[in-house]
């Protein structure tokens, strides 16, 4: 049992943990129940308080090489950032399947033996976060959305029945999405020429969110690793997707939820986020400069989620 103390960030503060190189983080894979490859990386140490990463659509277990970019990993957390079905490593769902992230992700729990955990959901992934926090309330000890998208439709809470409509027609995307989409098809990404090129056909929250980043080497061949994960299929980064349950008939109501979201944010705005958090004791909400929470607090966003289990422990 770990000493009581007043921060679990606080405990290891001297200590940090730089990321593994981008090409040999530690891997591994389970089998469940239908069959399927479930497949995740590891990163930093197997003594951490688990944090299980849900990338957004389009993003791999390898994601965090580019999302901490520069950043250390803050030493008490242990990183497992999943494949979704179909990226990377994980096996698709199979044709007349049923994907089910919520229970494939208690398969993975059970078979790391980690007890609890806080969940940390990027973009859509957010959606599969709350999505387990919602069945399986015990095994968590905070959800974390990161620059969460809310779905095609959108409006202010104050009409959540026709949640978000005055939104309708946007097209969701993340930081990724745009890079990709304003490379093209087929673009070496680990090319400093392919982004100088891109730079013009981005839109100015991607180039806002990818700042002087491109002109790094490791940071170029970290955004490539990812992508190649999902096998370049860019096209299904930006598909729109329905307004999660979380919005319209949030459940999870027992545990902490902190949201971290971009001033300028879009397609979802930060307002939007705010009035949905606004009364629902426990869930707060983080305003971060610029147009996307993905990039540049990482260390903040690890280390909140490590005090979750801390409070976990006191309750």
């Amino acid at each position: 049992m770990l000493p009581a103390v007043n921060s679990y960030v606080d405990m290891f503060d001297d200590e940090e943990t730089l990321l593994p190189g981008v090409e040999h983080p530690a891997y591994g894979a389970i089998r469940v129940p239908d069959g399927r490859t479930l497949a995740w990386a590891e990163y930093g140490s197997a003594r951490g308080l688990p944090c299980v990463l849900i990338p957004d659509t389009g993003s791999s277990r390898l994601s965090p090489a580019w999302l901490l970019h520069d950043s250390a990993l803050p030493s008490p957390v242990r990183l497992l950032a999943l494949d979704r079905p179909g990226t990377g490593a994980s096996d698709a769902v199979g044709l007349g399947g049923h994907s089910d992230p919520a229970e494939d992700l208690r398969r993975l729990v059970d078979t790391l033996a980690v007890g609890h955990m806080a969940v940390i959901g990027i973009g859509q992934g957010a959606d599969d976060a709350f999505a387990f926090a919602a069945r399986f309330p015990r095994l968590v000890t905070s959800v974390t959305a990161v620059s969460a998208r809310i779905g095609e439709a959108a409006a202010p809470r104050r009409s959540l029945r026709h949640l978000f409509a005055d939104r309708r027609g946007r097209v969701a995307g993340g930081a990724l999405g745009g890079w990709l989409a304003a490379a093209g098809a087929d673009a070496d990404l680990a090319s400093e020429g392919t982004w100088a090129k891109a730079l013009s056909r981005m839109t100015p929250e991607a180039r806002t969110a990818v700042g002087e980043r491109w002109q790094e080497a490791d940071f170029r061949a970290a955004v490539a690793a990812d992508a190649e994960q999902n096998g370049n299929a860019w096209a299904a980064i930006s598909q729109p997707h329905a307004v999660a349950d979380w919005v319209i008939r949030p459940t999870v109501e027992t545990l902490p939820v902190h949201f971290w979201h971009g001033r300028t944010e879009g397609p979802t705005a930060l307002s939007d986020i705010q009035s949905i958090a606004a009364g629902r004791p426990g869930w707060e909400v983080t305003a971060v400069e610029g147009s996307t929470a993905v990039m540049g607090i990482w260390h903040q966003i690890l280390g909140a989620a490590a005090e979750s289990f801390h409070t976990a422990s006191a309750a």
